[in-house]
């Protein structure tokens, strides 16, 4: 497991911050060769995408569509329109799915 010994958060990687290149100097533990090893990483927030409310509905319905279908092909009508009607806000793609 690495351990990390100092962090900074930058803009952007290149030059190093001064508080690093301070750590590299002569008779310091932390020199090239030591085992030790300046890195960086590119850290993105990116937006979080939400589905809209007609892609939920869509894909809920088709994913009861699917399931049931599969397990009873002959009656597979009957059960969508059942769960349909039982959980119609559900099925709508509202978030507030609760009973």
């Amino acid at each position: 497991m690495p351990r990390i010994v100092m962090a900074i958060l930058c803009d952007r990687p290149h030059p190093i911050p001064s508080e690093i290149t301070q750590m590299i100097r002569p008779g310091a533990d932390y020199q090239p060769g030591s085992g030790w090893t300046i890195g960086w990483e590119r850290i993105d927030q990116r937006p979080i995408r939400r589905w809209s409310q007609e892609a939920r509905a869509r894909v809920r319905q088709n994913n009861l569509r699917r399931r049931i279908e599969k397990k009873f092909p002959l009656f597979a009508e009957d059960f969508i329109a059942d769960e349909l009607a039982r959980r119609p806000q559900y099925y709508a793609g509202s978030n507030d799915h609760r009973p």
